[in-house]
């Protein structure tokens, strides 16, 4: 009985931190977290072409890191959570695919208020 229970509290210490629900970011965030990063990137892409210090001076990170602080999400917990999508193949894609149609939301509601 005490190899049993010595066993089962080794499962549960052993459970990784990053999976706590506390700790993940929801769906609805994330795709808009996401969705900024994508906007950040090339943003950054077309600007770095045109000035090089942007590069020495890794302005994309500080970008990314702008858009955690906006969205009150560390970096780990945004990393976290892609990770765990990562690792189921079919939310993954069902997720991205939500980025997309935001996406297509976001540029849409643009084109009609200007």
């Amino acid at each position: 009985m005490r190899k049993v229970l010595i066993i089962v509290c080794l499962f549960l210490f052993s459970c990784n931190a990053a999976n706590d629900p506390k700790s993940m970011v929801s769906q609805d965030k994330m795709k808009v977290i996401v969705w900024q990063l994508m906007q950040a990137d090339e943003y950054y892409t077309r600007n770095s072409v045109v000035d090089s210090t942007w590069r020495t001076s890794r302005k994309n990170v500080q970008f990314y890191q702008q858009i955690f602080d906006l969205n009150k999400v560390s970096r780990e917990q945004f990393y976290a959570t892609m990770s765990d999508l990562e690792k189921h193949p079919i939310e993954f894609k069902i997720f991205m695919d939500s980025v997309s149609a935001f996406s297509k939301r976001e540029k849409t509601d643009t084109l009609v208020a200007q």
